[in-house]
């Protein structure tokens, strides 16, 4: 099993504890009157859930490659068309879409074939929008627990170091321009033991073995419950850093 793969064996957590993107971060990657936007590596649709709650929602089709993030998803987003599909192999007409996303993704890709891909499938002059949603590392109890957590381990890891500077291959399609990341922060409610299951549903955890994985859940909450005694439901500070780029 890839690592990739392997939120799927947490798909439930993954889908009630990890965050969506924040509705605002949307508006900058999804454009004024988009018809029809694929979310790539839906996972159990957080993102997916999140463009069709916007008013003029478009059609959203879902592609995922893992069976069970994807049944996950046909089950929490009924408004979604999920299809089972790569970024490398989109099962979509050429000129199809008017945006493409990718949410916390991008290092599962091979950006080569994924570029050409997502430029086939996008019409001129539509977007492709690479977001990233995580409990914000710069607040030191977060950081504490994303520690515990394997975040280091993560994924994203090295592209967040990076503050997620993804530059398109050569011969992209694009608009030839490195964009500005825009980071929307925000908060929502959750509780102590939430939390701690929340940083078990990272990769970094999710490849060890069970007993690994239940004493990182322990770690965590031991740290949560001397940090905030008393203090059962908390206030997690989120960010969503977004980027966007132009078919051209």
């Amino acid at each position: 099993m890839s690592r990739a793969t392997t939120f799927g064996t947490r798909a439930d957590a993954y889908d009630r504890l990890r965050p969506g993107p924040a509705p605002e971060a949307l508006d900058h990657v999804v454009p004024p009157g988009s018809r029809r936007v694929a979310d790539l590596a839906a996972g159990t649709g957080l993102v997916t859930r999140a463009v069709l709650g916007r008013a003029d929602a478009p059609v959203v089709v879902a592609v995922e490659p893992d069976p069970r993030m994807l049944a996950r998803l046909a089950v929490t987003t009924p408004g979604a068309l999920p299809v089972r599909g790569l970024a490398e192999a989109i099962p979509l007409a050429s000129g199809a879409l008017d945006a493409v996303l990718a949410s916390s993704a991008w290092h599962w890709f091979d950006p080569p074939t994924a570029t050409a891909e997502i430029a086939r499938v996008l019409r001129p002059g539509g977007a492709l929008g690479l977001l990233w949603s995580r409990a914000d590392p710069t607040v030191d109890w977060v950081a504490e627990v994303r520690g515990i957590g394997r975040a280091a381990a993560d994924g994203s890891a090295r592209l967040s170091r990076r503050g997620f500077d993804v530059e398109l291959p050569p011969g992209h399609g694009f608009v030839d321009e490195l964009p500005q990341a825009v980071t929307v922060r925000w908060a929502r409610i959750m509780t102590r033991d939430d939390v701690a299951g929340m940083v078990c549903t990272y990769s970094g955890v999710l490849e060890l073995p069970a007993a690994d994985q239940e004493a990182v859940h322990r770690a965590a909450r031991k740290y949560l419950d001397r940090t905030f005694p008393g203090d059962e439901a908390l206030e997690v500070p989120f960010e969503t850093v977004v980027r966007r780029w132009t078919r051209s």
